[in-house]
């Protein structure tokens, strides 16, 4: 299973190639007709348990299966009904298609491109990323292009989702990472009775995207032109955390993840060590795929997400300090004092 994919039930479709998994199927269009064999049938059925050879109903309960037959032709008979979840009877599936179909009618007039659908985790989970137009970034000489993603799963984990991010689903890594990412500015339906798929504000959704995108190229632009040496980079940082904690004797957690941080600053993806356009950056891969998310030890993750909050969190609260001359510049002086302390 390479990130969340399980063949043969799971599919992937892209059209940028293989990616990096080697197993997405390549389409220059992505159209319903190549999209249908994600579309299988949600059946429910009453949860029943067998003890001391009874059959005992759980009452409030229902058996999810995902149902491929007639729709995947190259599933054995006996993998075409796949169990998903076992809800509460008032849990509600948002089928695939049903997904689609928002997306389809809610930006048929944008001539948005859907560049990948993905069923995942034994097709648990649902995505759909689309190119919505102005998209391609360019900040400080960094090229960025985000995506309009819709999301829903199957087994109880989220409820549908449409937001924008700079990450395109194609596994379930890539699903994790923009699910993290996501900011205020999302559409939202729970798997109740009564769900409504309506997207009726999507132009305002749309709107308020654009205007966002335009915002954080702004943001980062004026970060890059804010010049910073090693020792304020670090010094913010541990008065970022000063800040978090309200206390300027930091714990060696928090001055360990200062020090990475800073060292991200200068030794980061694409990072020079000049600017706070290079300290947000390596603030970002901290918590995005260093130390910050805990990936190393588990038990060690739980304990810092309750502690100190999610790593998106902190990601958004960091540039938010950034970007706040009044808030720098009282991080830049309680940093000093913690670092006075930590010697």
């Amino acid at each position: 299973m390479a990130a969340g994919i399980e063949k043969p039930y799971d599919i992937i479709l892209s059209t940028e190639g293989t990616e990096w998994h080697g197993e997405a199927e390549v389409h220059p269009l992505i159209s319903r007709e190549v999209a249908k064999r994600t579309f299988f049938k949600v059946a429910e059925s009453p949860a029943q348990v067998t003890i001391d050879g009874q059959s005992i109903n759980l009452e409030n309960y229902k058996v999810l299966v995902a149902d491929h037959r007639g729709i995947r032709d190259d599933l054995d008979t006996n993998d075409q009904l796949i169990p998903l979840h076992i809800p509460k009877a008032g849990y509600t599936s948002i089928p695939n298609e049903a997904v689609w179909d928002v997306m389809e009618g809610a930006l048929k007039d944008i001539g948005a491109k859907i560049t990948s659908v993905c069923t995942l985790e034994r097709g648990r989970k649902f995505s759909i990323s689309t190119d919505i137009g102005g998209s391609d970034m360019t900040i400080n000489k960094d090229k960025f292009k985000a995506y309009l993603n819709f999301t829903t799963s199957h087994d109880g984990t989220i409820a549908m989702n449409v937001y924008d991010s700079m990450i395109r689903i194609v596994c379930m890594n890539t699903f994790r990472w923009s699910m993290e990412a996501m900011g205020d500015v999302q559409f939202k339906v729970y798997h109740t009775k009564n769900a409504n798929l309506a997207l009726g504000n999507l132009g305002d959704l749309v709107n308020a995207i654009l205007q966002g995108r335009t915002e954080l190229k702004e943001v980062m632009e004026y970060l890059a032109t804010c010049r910073v040496d090693g020792n304020e980079a670090i010094a913010m940082a541990m008065g970022y955390f000063a800040q978090t904690t309200g206390t300027t004797k930091l714990s060696t957690r928090a001055i360990n993840a200062a020090n990475e941080i800073t060292l991200l600053f200068s030794r980061g993806i694409g990072n020079k060590g000049e600017s706070l356009y290079d300290l947000a950056n390596g603030a970002t891969e901290f918590w995005t795929s260093g130390n910050g998310v805990g990936k190393n030890n588990s038990s060690a993750n739980r304990l810092y997400r309750s502690a100190m909050g999610s790593a998106a969190d902190h990601k958004q609260s960091f540039i938010a300090m950034l970007t706040s001359e009044n808030s720098r510049s009282e991080a830049l002086e309680l940093g000093k004092e913690a670092l006075a302390l930590a010697k």
